[in-house]
């Protein structure tokens, strides 16, 4: 199985928003989601479900991911353990006890909860800090996960490790 995690697009200003449940992607984060959503469809990675964070801004970005990849047929499935404040390291990456070996999971979430999941799969001290819009693939063979990539929003290049 293969595991995309992704931190949510730029989204607008804290006083544009009643609450930080609330917010949502900014313009900027809305075309760096379409931009990033099209180079991952390229890469031959058609996604089997995308799991988001339920705020707004993850939602959001869960959406468009869905939207650039032809092929995908859902479902695109709210998850409050992939929230910034809920769910444990173990509840937000339930999901994948129900994946089969060639599915690709996608797994939408926030800063740090989106590192820490990184380290757990990866089994590694630290990893690499996740831009917003940033999505890393991890490879999982046999119970271990090995980190594939890292791709850029801003330059859209994979970083490989």
């Amino acid at each position: 199985m293969r595991v995309l995690l992704v931190r949510h697009g730029k989204a607008v200003d804290m006083r544009s928003a009643p609450t930080d449940h609330l917010r949502w992607l900014s313009e900027e984060g809305r075309r760096s989601i379409t931009t990033v959503g099209k180079t991952l469809a390229r890469l031959d990675l058609p996604y089997s479900c995308i799991y988001t964070s339920p705020l707004v801004r993850a939602v959001q970005t869960a959406e468009i991911l869905a939207a650039t990849q032809s092929e995908f047929a859902g479902p695109v499935e709210a998850y409050p353990p992939l929230s910034s404040d809920e769910g444990t390291t173990a509840q937000a990456l339930e999901p994948l006890e129900h994946a089969a070996d060639g599915d690709v999971i996608v797994l939408v979430t926030h800063m740090p909860k989106v590192e820490v999941l990184a380290v757990h799969l990866c089994q590694m001290q630290r990893f690499a800090s996740f831009k917003t819009g940033s999505a890393c693939l991890i490879r999982i063979e046999a119970g271990k996960g090995s980190f594939q990539w890292m791709l850029d929003p801003r330059t859209l290049e994979l970083r490989r490790g």
